[in-house]
C-alpha cells in the first residue's frame, strides 16, 4: 500500500503541485491586502463583482507561478540541492511579497498599479528614499518580512522528493500547467489587459498580478492600442502668428499633489485647504474643468512643458522616446529671445526632469545642488517650499527678460513634511496631506507677495496648476475622470482680464495657450489647444490601468484595451455609478471617434524620430 502511494506521488509530482498551490495562496493573500488597504476605492462594488475580479486574478497569478516555480523545481531536480532551491525560493517570495505590499500603498495615493517605470524613480539619483517609506509604514515592512519567512519555510516543506524522478509524468504536468497559465488554447497568451473582457471598469484593477504587470510594462513601454488600427485622421499644424509678438515673462508654478478636491473649485462638496489659491480664482482666468494628463509627477512635466500626455503604461521620460526633441515652452520661446529656467528643490537628477527638459531647450536648471542653505532641507525630498520659493523669487529678479520659468514645489509630497514651527498653525484635516497642502499654499502666498515687489511682476503671467491629484476622500474625485481633476489658472493683474472658463482644459493646453498669447509665428504640431480658441475639441484623454478614456463636457467614456466600454453622464451621476454604455449610441459614437482621433495623433507624434 505504501509502495503504491509512493508510486502515485512520484507520477503526480506532489511537491511541484504543492509549490504551485502555496505560491498561488501567497498571491491570493496579497490581493486581499490590496483590497483592504484600498477599501474606500471599492465601496461601490458588490461581492459578485469582487469574486469575479479574484477569479480572473487567479488566472493571472498562474502565469508567474508556473514559469518561476517550474524553473525552480527543475533546478532542484537537476542539482539535488535543497539549500540552493530554498535560497532562490526565498528571493522569489521576498520580491513578490514586498512588491505586492508596495503596490497596495502606491495605489492608495496614485490610483494606479506600479509598472516598470516605477523602478526608474527608485534610481538613487532620484532622491527617493525607501527608508522614509519604511519608517512611515514600518508595520507593512514588518508584515512583509514575516510573510517572506513564513512562506519560504512553508514552501521548503514541499522539497522532499526522495523517489526517482519520472520525467514523462513531469513533462505532462509541465505541458498542462503551461496551457493553463497561458489562458488555454487561445491565439495569444492571457494578458492583464484581457481583464476588460471579463470585469467592470471599477473592479479590473483588483485582478492585477503586479509582478506580471511590471514584466508586461517592461516588455512594451509604448504600444499603440489595437482598437485604433486602421483609424486615420488628419494631422494639422497650428499657427498663432499675429501682427506683432508680445513678450511677457511666463512663470509656470506646478504645485505638488494639489488635487481639485482640496481647493475652492471642489463644487462646495468638502472643506478647502487653499485659502490663498482660492483668493486668486476670481482674479484670474480660471479653468473650472481642468485635468492633469497623468497621475504622477513624471507625467506632468512632459504634459505641461512639452505638450505630451501620458497615454501608455510607461512615462515618456522613462521611455526610449525621451531622447527625441519635441516642441517645448523652452525651445519655442527661446527662438523669440526668451531666457529659460526650471526650479525644483530636489536632487538634480530626480525623475529625469533635468535631462528631459534640457534636451528640449531648457537653459538653466536649478535643483538641490544649486541651493545654498542645507538647513532648509526637509530630510526627505529636498528644500521646504517656503524658503525655496523665496529663493526662486530672488533668482528670477536676476534673470534676463523676457524669461520663461518652471517652478515645481515638493512639500505636499509624501511624507508631507512641514517645519516644526508650523506644527500647530494649520487645520489637521482628515488625512495627513491636508496640513502640507496648507503649508504649500502659505508658501505660495509669500512667494507672490515677494514677486509683487519686483520690477518684472507687472509684465509677468503666472500659470498655476498641479502635477496631479493625490489621496481623495470624495468618491466624485476617485472616478475615472475625477481623480485627474486639478486647478489651473492664469494670473496677471496687469495683462489678463479675469474670466471663468467652463470648457474642458488639460495640462497639454498650457503650451499652445502661451504660444497663442505671445503670437508664436511658426507652424507647429501640437496635441493640445489654446484656451483662447473659440472652437476647439474641448475634451481630455487619459490612460489609466489599461483603460483609455475621454472626458468631454459632462460625459466620460472609456474603452479597455480589449474594448470593454463604459459611459457615464457626470451631470446626473457625479459619482459615475451607473454605466450607460450602449444606451446613448450617438454620444458614444462621437466620444469613441474623438478618443481614437486623439490617440492616433498622440502615437503619430511620439513615434516621430
Amino acid at each position: 500500500m505504501l509502495k503504491s502511494f509512493n508510486n502515485i506521488k512520484t507520477h503526480l509530482h506532489l511537491p511541484l503541485l504543492g509549490l504551485y498551490a502555496k505560491v498561488l495562496s501567497l498571491f491570493f493573500a496579497l490581493r486581499i491586502l490590496f483590497v483592504l488597504t484600498n477599501g474606500s476605492t471599492f465601496t461601490k462594488i458588490d461581492f459578485n463583482q469582487l469574486f469575479d475580479a479574484f477569479l480572473f486574478g487567479f488566472r493571472l497569478d498562474l502565469i508567474p507561478t508556473f514559469y518561476i516555480i517550474t524553473a525552480l523545481y527543475l533546478v532542484y531536480l537537476t542539482f539535488e540541492s535543497k539549500v540552493l532551491t530554498t535560497v532562490l525560493l526565498s528571493l522569489f517570495v521576498a520580491i513578490v511579497t514586498f512588491v505586492g505590499i508596495i503596490d497596495a500603498l502606491y495605489f492608495k495615493f496614485l490610483k494606479e498599479h506600479i509598472g516598470y517605470s516605477f523602478f526608474h524613480q527608485l534610481n538613487p539619483d532620484n532622491n527617493i528614499s525607501l527608508w522614509t517609506y519604511v519608517a512611515n509604514y514600518w508595520y507593512m515592512a514588518l508584515l512583509g518580512l514575516v510573510l517572506t519567512v513564513a512562506i519560504t519555510l512553508w514552501l521548503r516543506q514541499s522539497l522532499r522528493v526522495k523517489q526517482k524522478t519520472n520525467w514523462i509524468s513531469l513533462s505532462l504536468i509541465v505541458v498542462v500547467a503551461f496551457v493553463i497559465a497561458r489562458g488555454g488554447f487561445r491565439l495569444k497568451p492571457l494578458r492583464t489587459a484581457d481583464s476588460g473582457s471579463y470585469l467592470s471598469s471599477a473592479t479590473h484593477v483588483v485582478s492585477y498580478n503586479v509582478p506580471f504587470y511590471i514584466f508586461e510594462s517592461w516588455q512594451n513601454p509604448i504600444t499603440t492600442p489595437g482598437f485604433i488600427d486602421g483609424f486615420e485622421t488628419s494631422i494639422s499644424s497650428s499657427n498663432f502668428a499675429k501682427d506683432s509678438i508680445v513678450a511677457p515673462n511666463i512663470v509656470i508654478i506646478v504645485l505638488e499633489s494639489f488635487g481639485k478636491e482640496y481647493t475652492g473649485l471642489n463644487r462646495g462638496m468638502t472643506h478647502t485647504y487653499t485659502p490663498f489659491l482660492n483668493s486668486l480664482f476670481p482674479k484670474s482666468i480660471c479653468c473650472h474643468n481642468a485635468y492633469a494628463n497623468g497621475l504622477k509627477s513624471v507625467d506632468a512635466v512632459p504634459a505641461i512643458f512639452t505638450g505630451l500626455p501620458k497615454l501608455s503604461s510607461t512615462a515618456i521620460i522613462h521611455s526610449p522616446k525621451s531622447s527625441n526633441q519635441v516642441p517645448s515652452l523652452f525651445n519655442c520661446l527661446q527662438s523669440l529671445g526668451y531666457s529659460s529656467s526650471f526650479f525644483h528643490g530636489a536632487n538634480n537628477e530626480t525623475m529625469g526632469f533635468k535631462s528631459y527638459l534640457t534636451t528640449n531647450g531648457l537653459h538653466d536648471y536649478y535643483g538641490l545642488d544649486e541651493y545654498p542653505k542645507q538647513e532648509d532641507l526637509d530630510g526627505h525630498w529636498g528644500v521646504l517650499d517656503e524658503p525655496y520659493l523665496q529663493y526662486v523669487s530672488d533668482n528670477l529678479s536676476t534673470q534676463k527678460q523676457p524669461f520663461v520659468s518652471g517652478i515645481f514645489t515638493l512639500s505636499s509630497h509624501h511624507p508631507y513634511t512641514i517645519p516644526t514651527e508650523y506644527k500647530d498653525s494649520f487645520l489637521k484635516g482628515n488625512i495627513p496631506i491636508h496640513k502640507s497642502i496648507q503649508y504649500a499654499d502659505m508658501a505660495l502666498k509669500k512667494f507672490m507677495e515677494s514677486c509683487e515687489k519686483t520690477a518684472w511682476f507687472d509684465n509677468t503671467i503666472f500659470i498655476i496648476t498641479a502635477d496631479h491629484s493625490a489621496e481623495n476622500l470624495l468618491h466624485a474625485y476617485r472616478t475615472p475622470s475625477g481623480k485627474f481633476e486639478i486647478p489651473l489658472i492664469l494670473y496677471s493683474p496687469k495683462l489678463l482680464k479675469p474670466q471663468a472658463i467652463r470648457k474642458t482644459v488639460e495640462q497639454i493646453d498650457i503650451l499652445p495657450t502661451v504660444l497663442d498669447y505671445v503670437g508664436y509665428p511658426q507652424d507647429i504640431t501640437l496635441l493640445g489647444h489654446s484656451i483662447f480658441e473659440e472652437n476647439n475639441n474641448e475634451f481630455v484623454t487619459h490612460f489609466d490601468n489599461n483603460t483609455y478614456h475621454i472626458t468631454k463636457n459632462n460625459w466620460s467614456y472609456g474603452i479597455h484595451l480589449t474594448q470593454d466600454a463604459f459611459l457615464f453622464n457626470k451631470s446626473q451621476d457625479i459619482n459615475c455609478l451607473t454605466n450607460l454604455e450602449s444606451k446613448f449610441p450617438q454620444m458614444e459614437e462621437v466620444l469613441d471617434s474623438n478618443l481614437k482621433q486623439a490617440l492616433f495623433k498622440y502615437f503619430y507624434v511620439v513615434n516621430q524620430e
